[in-house]
Parts: structure tokens; sequence; C-alpha cells
């Protein structure tokens, strides 16, 4: 990209968040009392706004808001997102005086890619046994994305490897959940480094079960990873020695031998409740604000499951 492109593309993203700042106000002035009754296209005109302004990354975060207003809890959880969408504007805006990896993060949040080739050649590079700990397929706008989550048997070090698939064509299936593979990763840049290239592979994947931590050693590593990048949306969570059980309300919830507990997100509990049959099981999934999404289970007498 030449530098009078890269000058025009800026100054683009600069006026399409100079405009998404001004939205975000009115929408808090305006009140979210009627957000529940509002149509798709308030918050889908937004974001194709902020696709015109080469703004990408930012229009799927603003687009993907339509939805928060369906579920329970949504006054508080819209507000909290433009919040952090707004928070995004300012830290553009101030750029030039966050540290280097924070502003890494500030551009990736908005769209501005890294080639693969820049990070493969200057990357941070992590060699480790990696424990391939889940994947989940999502499509939108005729892209299918896979998400591969990886913890380091060393390090304990997360990563996530993705790969893009348009129609008609296959996505990446090198890594397979519920193996480990000896392998070199290189990556991204940010201040919270977490998505990766896979680099150097060095043998085979072999079948095995990761190590988890507890419930309360996941939260503080999600604060931690909090602090330093407060735009991530997603976290992988490996648990040990937790047992799926119901609570009174009707909710499936992960609960840890220290009585401590994470919410489950799954449309079919079957599979894991079959696998664990009311013993103890290492739970991977996916964290986010509504919850943990199993991914996979390993149980002591019937190995891996894949949920």
């Amino acid at each position: 990209m030449s530098k009078r492109t890269e000058e025009r593309r800026a100054r683009r993203v600069e006026d399409g968040l100079t405009e998404l700042d001004q939205w975000l106000r009115d929408q808090v002035a305006h009140g979210l009392a009627q957000a529940d009754k509002a149509p798709y296209r308030v918050w889908d005109d937004a974001a194709r706004r902020l696709v015109d302004a080469q703004a990408g990354a930012l229009a799927g975060q603003v687009r993907g808001l339509a939805a928060l207003p369906r579920r329970p809890g949504w006054p508080d959880r819209l507000l909290e997102e433009y919040a952090l969408l707004r928070l995004l504007v300012r830290a553009h805006r101030r750029r030039d005086e966050l540290p280097e990896g924070l502003r890494d993060t500030v551009r990736a949040r908005i769209g501005f890619t890294v080639p693969q080739e820049e990070v493969l050649a200057g990357g941070e590079r992590v060699r480790d046994l990696w424990w391939v700990i889940g994947s989940r397929d999502t499509a939108q706008d005729l892209l299918t994305t896979r998400r591969v989550w990886l913890r380091g048997r060393r390090t304990g070090r997360p990563g996530l490897v993705l790969s893009f698939a348009a129609p008609g064509t296959s996505l990446d299936a090198s890594l397979v959940a519920g193996t480990r593979v000896d392998a070199e990763l290189a990556f991204y840049p940010g201040s919270q480094p977490l998505r990766a290239l896979v680099a150097e592979r060095y043998g085979p994947a072999e079948p095995g079960t990761p190590d988890g931590t507890s419930v309360q050693g996941f939260l503080d590593e999600h604060a931690a990873a909090l602090a330093n990048d407060p735009w991530l949306d997603r976290w992988p969570a490996t648990l040990r020695h937790v047992r799926p059980a119901r609570a009174e309300g009707g909710g499936l919830y992960a609960a840890d031998e220290a009585g401590d507990a994470l919410p489950l997100r799954t449309g079919d509990p079957w599979r894991l409740l079959a696998l664990s049959g009311g013993g103890p099981v290492t739970l991977a999934g996916e964290w986010s604000p509504r919850g943990l999404r199993p991914l996979a289970a390993w149980h002591r007498d019937e190995g891996a499951a894949i949920l």
C-alpha cells in the first residue's frame, strides 16, 4: 500500500470515527428505553457507514449490537458496549500517546490488518506443546470463520488461530480439538497478544488431556487480560475437576471443587452431562459476557469429547 493510499484511508477512518462518536452520543441522549423495539437498521446503517470508512472490524462490532436488546438484562449490556466503543474512538484519537502494544490493539479493533508475512517475519515467536482445546465456526456475510483455541503446556499461554472460507472453499482443519502439537506460534502484535499463526510444526499431533485451572484461577487470568485489552470479547478457559450442575432457576453451570461456578451457554447440554455422569471432567470452552460455551471435555475413563 502506497503512502498516499495509507493517508487517504487514515482520513476516511478518522471521519468515520467522528461520525460514530456523534451517533453514540445520540443513542445515549435519546435514551435506551425504546431500543428493544428499534429496527435492525438503526445499527446496520451505522455499521454500513463504518464499512464505507474502511473500519471493517468496528463495523462488525456495531452490527452485532442489534441482537442485545432481545436478551435479558440488555440495557446494562448495551450501555456497556456503547461505552467501550466510545473508549475505542477516544483511544484512536490519542493513539500517539499510547504504548506501542495498546496502539496496535486499537488499530486491530478498528480494522487495520497486519499482513501474515509481517507476523511471520517479525511477530513474537513462542514454541510450546500446544493443546488444541476447542474450535468454533461462525458465519457472517457469506464468510465462515473458524476460531481454534490453543493453550501452551509449558507457558500456560493461550493462543487463537483464525481461518476463513468463502462459499465453496474449505476451512483449515490441520488443528484438531482434543490433541496436542509441538509447534512454534508467531503472535500478532497487541497489548494482549492472542491471535497467532502456526509458524513451524515439529512432529504429528497426539491425543491427551490438557492441564486446567480452577474457576477462580480462570477469572484472575481473564481479569488480567481485560486490564491489558478492555475490548476483549472472548477468552479461552480450561477448567479442571468441574461438574456440570443445574441451578434452581434451571440454568446450567460448571462448578469446581471449591464450589465456584461459571454459567454454561449451550443449547444441547446432554453430551456434556452424559460424559460427566455426575463426575468431574476437564472442560474447555470459549468465555464471553454471556457465559462459557463448552467446546471439548475430557473424562478420566471416557476420554475426550467434542461438544
